[in-house]
């Protein structure tokens, strides 16, 4: 069976047959006349026919060329259509912004679901702390506010609120009291803002000691769930986010006392470029978040 001609020998070929010129054609592909007229004689070759008549200044096509013209034409303006249709198609690629911890202790663990509900959906997970404009810089924004603040002026949803309760790692040996609240004294208390989460828990639970506790700082929860983990101190955890520590043991609530920390948030553009896969992404959080809680 003869091999089919090369795609460039054919390109070559309908831009000379369209222009009637080698010169021409080479400018257009942005590429020598010399290119051209190899391209068309190796086509020649191929075919078995000759398709140009050479002239002294010109050229002109022969019958066979007029026919292979013609088909190529049509071929050339349906693989022109079928590219433009396929950049005219909605975007498949959501872009996300969420805060660390929400992303490294919520989203991923569930993000299997996800992709077997919607294998043709590319997610594009940027973590960061600062909000990013929603619609020019993301399509949907997960955040994160603290107790008490004001609430934002921007359209929103809001996902879940959150409520800290002293967890310490299972693995320990559990210390006296340890359903009480004043078992959590005499403890490294581990944080994940200025001390304003532990200093409410303090308050709610009606006791003295934050000030003479020893303690880490961290910039992100996770690392203080991590350091928790480690036997390296108390930290208040969140059921959402270490659902599967309490659940193996390997976290255990000391005391009885929970404290609200905050609310996530959810902020999405109005592109409609995005609007589908957008409202396939927001109604599989609400449904893991609806599973969750129940």
């Amino acid at each position: 069976m003869p091999s089919s001609p090369s795609l460039l020998a054919l390109r070559a070929f309908e831009a000379a047959a369209r222009r009637l010129s080698f010169t021409e054609a080479a400018r257009e592909l942005y590429v020598s006349q010399a290119a051209i007229s190899r391209h068309v004689r190796g086509l020649e070759k191929a075919v078995g026919r000759e398709l140009f008549r050479r002239l002294h200044r010109s050229v002109e096509l022969t019958v066979p060329g007029k026919k292979l013209a013609a088909g190529l034409a049509v071929g050339f303006a349906q693989i022109h259509s079928a590219v433009e249709a396929v950049r005219r198609m909605p975007a498949r690629r959501l872009r996300v912004s969420l805060e660390p911890a929400f992303a490294a202790r919520w989203l991923v663990p569930r993000l299997d679901r996800f992709n077997l509900s919607h294998p043709d959906i590319e997610l594009e997970l940027e973590t960061s702390i600062e909000l990013r404009v929603v619609g020019r810089d993301t399509d949907v924004a997960i955040r994160y506010v603290d107790s008490g603040t004001r609430p934002l002026r921007t359209r929103h949803r809001r996902l879940f609120e959150m409520e800290g309760v002293p967890v310490i790692a299972g693995a320990r040996r559990r210390p006296a009291q340890w359903r009480h609240d004043n078992a959590v004294l005499g403890h490294r208390l581990l944080h994940d803002d200025n001390g304003k989460a532990w200093r409410s828990w303090f308050d709610a639970a009606g006791l003295d000691g934050f000030e003479r506790a020893k303690h880490h700082y961290f910039t992100d929860y996770s690392l203080a769930i991590a350091a928790a983990l480690r036997g390296q101190g108390i930290a208040l955890g969140t059921a959402a986010f270490i659902s599967t520590e309490l659940r193996t043991g390997r976290l255990v609530q000391l005391g009885h006392t929970s404290v609200p920390l905050g609310e996530y948030l959810l902020l999405e553009s109005n592109e409609r470029s995005t609007a589908s896969i957008r409202s396939a992404f927001v109604d599989w959080l609400a449904g893991e978040i609806e599973r969750t809680q129940a």
